[in-house]
């Protein structure tokens, strides 16, 4: 059933919200409009579809949320601390308080966002999910320290490798997780575009991924096609 999809996703909205709940009122008022602006990104449904099994159980629905609220918390992460690459390092007038309240926020959801990728109790997902930080981290770096250059896009390597995660909970062959990866890692263009009813841009998403996913999670799929930029996102 496609409708199980919105349900999970409820879940991986619900666990974000609660794994960046803090005592802390200076790091929650960081943290809470970026998971508002990010726990209904694409990304955690391009995973749920990525990751569903042909053979489902309760299991396999808790890991794939896991793995999806774990990637929410990256992005939610990377989204802070790009916050600083925005500011002039003006030690006169810079803001220290911001800067060092920035930092704490995305650390604390970096940390989190490994947790959750822990309770995914899969080694393999673990490593995915450290590869891609270690990528990001340093693409960060490199954008830190070259000038004139535009905006950082993580969306296709996040895209990428959640649908990586997700197709090895999906139990997957290293054919099919490459495929999968590599579809997942295309629809950054997709939902990216600013006109999401084009039609000739959904008939190559289908006609994609009638080629690139398992014919079982073709529903799902076309559950996530049809929403488009589902929540505004």
């Amino acid at each position: 059933m496609t409708e199980a999809i919105w349900a999970e996703l409820a879940d991986v909205r619900a666990q974000v919200m609660a794994a960046t709940e803090t005592e802390h009122s200076s790091l929650g008022e960081f943290i809470r409009h970026e998971v508002n602006e990010r726990a209904d990104s694409p990304l955690a449904g391009i995973i749920l579809c990525a990751s569903l099994p042909r053979k489902d159980s309760p299991a396999q629905a808790a890991a794939r949320i896991h793995l999806a609220a774990a990637m929410v918390l990256l992005d939610v992460a990377l989204s802070l601390h790009k916050l600083l690459l925005l500011q002039t390092p003006d030690t006169d007038t810079l803001d220290k308080s911001l800067v060092g309240g920035t930092v704490l926020a995305g650390d604390y959801c970096f940390s989190q966002a490994a947790v959750a990728a822990a309770h995914t109790e899969n080694p393999q997902v673990v490593a995915i999910f450290s590869e891609l930080l270690k990528e990001l981290s340093e693409a960060h770096l490199r954008h830190l320290f070259a000038q004139g250059q535009s905006g950082l896009d993580e969306f296709p390597a996040l895209f990428r490798s959640g649908g990586l995660a997700g197709a090895v909970l999906a139990g997957q062959s290293d054919a099919e997780q490459a495929q999968t990866a590599g579809f997942a890692a295309s629809l950054a263009d997709f939902f990216g575009d600013a006109d999401d009813s084009n039609n000739l841009h959904k008939e190559r998403f289908s006609a994609a991924l009638q080629k690139k996913t398992a014919a079982y999670q073709h529903p799902r799929w076309l559950a996530l096609l049809q929403r488009g930029k589902f929540n505004g996102n």
